[in-house]
């Protein structure tokens, strides 16, 4: 009997000991499941700052000689607040943008949409944070007051770009870090083109090689104003998470070295942009 003991014990251990072997792989495996969501990094998330990213729009033309003043402005701007400063380009519909004689066409119903509803017919107008549309001489002033503030939204754009399809894949996470006290907040997904050359007129003169900077080139699904992100909810309190997830290919005539994805969180019943984030998708 002791014999038998001993030889059932030993069958007992030796079992364990193979069932250890047989589990270890999905200890040190990961499990892999299926998802469209891109997931966030580590470091997405240590490298935000806190800080609010503000979104200057600069409406201007290709036949506005004054606009390209406006631009430099723009430009410089952004190269002083760095990531904390998203540029969008707007070309609405008017004389001013009318690509006749060979001037790029930039036009969008999206930004002729918005134009119309900030009621812009002079340019260069911008707006910041879409809020009162003013003269590009205000645009540095206007900034400087609302830049630096606390973010009420992490907000953060992961994109992957397949070369030979030119299919781009994008998760926006968005994580409220404040309570939001509207019960419609909206994310609008824009699309940007950076650095085209194209004619323009300046106060010298058509110029044939001028460089245009963060141009809009529409919202990348149609959604002019946005997608509500909760259609029931009265408000977003502080900790809620969204992601959205699309995907679409990048048409031909754009350049993909050049093509950044610019996301805002809006309350959308002041039109008032809460946060903007920008990604080059390559």
């Amino acid at each position: 009997m002791k014999n038998i003991k001993i030889i059932l014990g030993m069958m007992v251990i030796f079992g364990m000991m193979s069932c250890d072997k047989l589990k270890e792989p999905y200890f040190t495996e990961p499990v892999v499941q299926k998802s469209d969501t891109i997931a966030l990094e580590a470091a997405d998330t240590l490298n935000f700052d806190g800080k609010v990213v503000v979104l200057l729009e600069d409406y201007t033309g290709v036949k506005c000689v004054n606009c390209p003043g406006a631009a430099e402005i723009a430009t410089n701007l952004q190269t002083q607040y760095g990531e904390h400063l998203v540029v969008l380009g707007v070309h609405p519909k008017s004389a001013l943008q009318n690509p006749a004689g060979g001037f790029p066409d930039f036009r969008t119903d999206d930004g002729n949409e918005w134009n119309n509803h900030f009621n812009i017919s002079a340019y260069p107008t911008g707006t910041v944070n879409r809020q009162a549309a003013i003269g590009s001489a205000s645009w540095t002033e206007e900034v400087g007051n609302v830049i630096g503030g606390n973010a009420p939204v992490r907000l953060i754009v992961k994109s992957e770009y397949y070369e030979a399809t030119r299919e781009l894949r994008l998760s926006i996470h968005s994580k409220f870090l404040q309570n939001v006290a509207s019960d419609d907040v909206r994310l609008t997904v824009c699309m940007m083109e950076n650095n085209i050359i194209g004619k323009q007129f300046t106060p010298a003169g058509v110029d044939t090689a001028y460089v245009h900077r963060h141009v809009f080139r529409g919202t990348a699904d149609g959604m002019t104003w946005g997608r509500t992100l909760d259609a029931d909810a009265e408000s977003i309190a502080a900790g809620r998470n969204f992601i959205t997830n699309m995907k679409f290919n990048v048409s031909e005539d754009y350049n993909a070295d050049e093509f950044y994805i610019v996301a805002l969180i809006t309350d959308h019943n002041t039109r008032q942009v809460l946060m903007a984030a920008e990604r080059k998708i390559k």
